[in-house]
């Protein structure tokens, strides 16, 4: 009978936690009382959803949201206000951030730097160019259903896919890739700069998809959204595993008898997927995969079983409550006889609250 190759012990750490989790009395709080962080995120995120739903040109309660979402609504209009116009954006929003936190949490995990994010890496960027492209070519104001997902697909792949082959072509691995994806991204901003100095009447569709928001969302944008989500989101989840050797080192990933280089190509390009989808919906959204990971890491620790999850839950959270703020500071601003005007991109709320963390961590990198 021939002998099988024993096959290699699997790490302590990788059988409990990251190698300063080993033992409960180091994991922090919330990864001790893991399901009732994740129970009580998903409770935020859906009281956020229903205050979100009360905010706008017209005024609405909680409890006449409520209403609304039993089919009875206080008010006759509320029925069109809240199920007609303001649901397709707030589960945009909530579906969307889910997908870019968990795209973050994966890209940090595949490149084990923790500044990796889907529009650092190139992935939105290359998704926005190929839209934009698009757009000027045909002439077209929007892009008609599910093209915009596959578009934006083929876009974030090939900026990807660029990242990847510049980094691993002068083999200095994964960390490298991030800086890799900075230039890519600081290129195809510039692509895209380019494309609306040359056809200047395209700017304002193209705004949506280069800054990023939900503005004018419907119930059209909800249907383009979903499927990606139906499918990425479980898939994602279930890359766990990959995610946490690839996170404890290619060398250590390698001892548990994984394929490193095929789990990396795998979680990057789930990651990809994500992103594309969430990009075609949104637009080009920064810094919620940045956000949601470090927050899901404070909370709960640094193991990608219990980050992966979590970050969706806070990635949701964090682009309805940036939509709700845009929506708050477009009504404290002066009217100047404007009316139904937009309201402030959620992208530049994301903008501003991501900035000075991506700085905080570079400057605590020097020290």
């Amino acid at each position: 009978m021939r002998a099988t190759r024993p096959r290699p012990p699997e790490p302590a750490s990788m059988r409990a936690d990251l190698p300063n989790e080993r033992h409960a009395s180091d994991l922090p709080w919330g990864a001790r009382r893991y399901g009732t962080v994740l129970l009580a995120g998903g409770i935020l995120v859906g009281a956020l959803m229903v205050v979100s739903l009360g905010v706008g040109h017209v005024a609405i309660s909680p409890a006449d949201v409520l209403a609304a979402l039993r089919g009875e609504p206080a008010v006759e209009y509320h029925d069109h206000i809240v199920l007609g116009l303001r649901l397709p954006r707030v589960l945009i929003a909530a579906v969307a951030g889910c997908m870019l936190g968990l795209a973050g949490a994966l890209l940090q995990a595949a490149t084990r730097n923790d500044l990796a994010e889907p529009s650092l890496l190139g992935v939105s960027g290359g998704a926005v160019l190929a839209i934009v492209a698009v757009l000027t070519m045909t002439g077209w104001d929007t892009l008609p259903g599910l093209w915009s997902g596959a578009i934006a697909l083929a876009g974030a792949f090939a900026a990807g896919g660029l990242a990847y082959v510049l980094s691993w072509s002068r083999r200095v691995g994964a960390v490298r890739l991030v800086l890799d994806g900075v230039l890519v991204s600081a290129v195809l901003s510039s692509l895209v700069s380019v494309l609306l100095l040359l056809d200047g009447s395209l700017f304002s569709a193209v705004l949506r998809w280069v800054v990023g928001t939900l503005n004018g969302r419907v119930w059209q944008d909800w249907a383009v959204l979903w499927p990606w989500a139906l499918v990425a989101v479980p898939a994602g989840l279930l890359m766990s595993r990959q995610a946490a050797a690839l996170w404890l080192g290619d060398d250590v990933a390698a001892a548990t008898g994984l394929r490193v280089g095929r789990a990396r190509l795998a979680v990057l390009a789930t990651a990809t997927v994500l992103t594309a989808g969430a990009v075609a919906a949104v637009g080009a959204v920064g810094f919620v995969g940045l956000l949601s990971s470090h927050i899901a890491r404070l909370l709960v620790g640094s193991h990608p079983r219990r980050v992966l999850p979590l970050a969706c839950v806070v990635g949701a959270g964090l682009l309805v409550s940036a939509d709700l703020l845009a929506e708050l500071l477009t009504a404290l601003w002066p009217e100047d006889g404007v009316q139904n005007r937009p309201s402030l991109p959620a992208g530049a709320v994301t903008a501003m609250l991501g900035g000075p963390v991506l700085v905080a961590l570079l400057a605590r990198r020097r020290t």
